[in-house]
């Protein structure tokens, strides 16, 4: 049943008490209005008999009729209390309904907070997993680069040391004076014609004067210079148009034409 039918029979039992009511008043009404008529016939017995009789058959109308009132006025109280009965029992269902909706609502909520938290902790999880993986790599990239750093360093340091000592080595062998015989030795393989050059560069060399020439093809030529008084030698034999580069020895000076052009 829905709200707007209890309603309408609310209304309806409502009215039908009201009518009851005023059919009971208008017989109350009447009944008063036989008794004064039966008071009034005294003076006519007949008539006052007549009267009283259609005084006591409108009064058992009358009574009947309050009767059918009352009775219509309680059938009325019963359906408007049956009326309130199904208003209380369907506004307490529709309550139970939405209690039970508000569980149900509030039980999701729960559930869907629930899963988000889960997923958040399985992403921080995720997220200190690769921010250590990645710390990890770092540091294992830092540790690699910082190696290969301090061994290009160390490199770098040896090289820079080899070419310091070869600096002060070089100074110490270009700065030498030669007095005497000193043999000069040609890396192989030189063709006559560079030797040949070689030989008239030596004799512009003031002071020094050309000895021998000898050697092989296979051993390289070798060339015994006099140094008449103290000179720089090596310095004197880089600085010749036919030298490519000279080197100091402990039996002589090792010296390398340039290649034939």
């Amino acid at each position: 049943m829905s709200v707007d039918k209890t309603s309408e029979e609310t209304m309806k039992a409502r009215e039908v008490e009201a009518k009851a009511k005023k059919e009971a008043e208008e017989a109350k009404a009447r009944l008063d209005k036989a008794v004064g008529e039966v008071n009034k016939a005294g003076e006519d017995e007949t008539r006052a008999r007549e009267d009283v009789e259609k005084a006591k058959v409108r009064g058992k109308e009358a009574a009947e009729e309050v009767k059918r009132a009352s009775e219509t006025q309680a059938k009325a109280q019963k359906v408007f209390e049956q009326a309130a009965k199904e208003r209380a029992k369907r506004e307490a269902e529709e309550a139970k309904a939405r209690a039970k909706k508000e569980v149900e609502e509030a039980k999701e909520k729960e559930r869907k907070a629930a899963e988000e938290a889960k997923r958040a902790a399985e992403a921080q999880a995720v997220a200190k997993k690769e921010a250590e993986q990645a710390a990890k790599e770092r540091a294992k990239r830092e540790a690699e680069e910082a190696k290969a750093r301090a061994k290009r360093e160390a490199e770098e340091t040896k090289a820079k040391e080899k070419r310091v000592a070869e600096d002060t080595e070089a100074r110490v062998v270009t700065s030498k004076v030669y007095n005497g015989l000193v043999e000069l030795m040609l890396s192989s393989p030189v063709d006559y014609e560079r030797v040949r050059r070689f030989e008239e560069s030596l004799t512009q060399i003031k002071d020094l004067r050309l000895v021998l020439v000898g050697g092989s093809f296979e051993g390289g030529t070798k060339i015994v210079v006099f140094a008449e008084k103290s000179v720089p030698l090596f310095n004197m034999l880089a600085g010749l148009p036919p030298v490519e580069r000279v080197v100091a020895k402990e039996n002589g000076i090792e010296v390398t034409l340039k290649a034939k052009q």
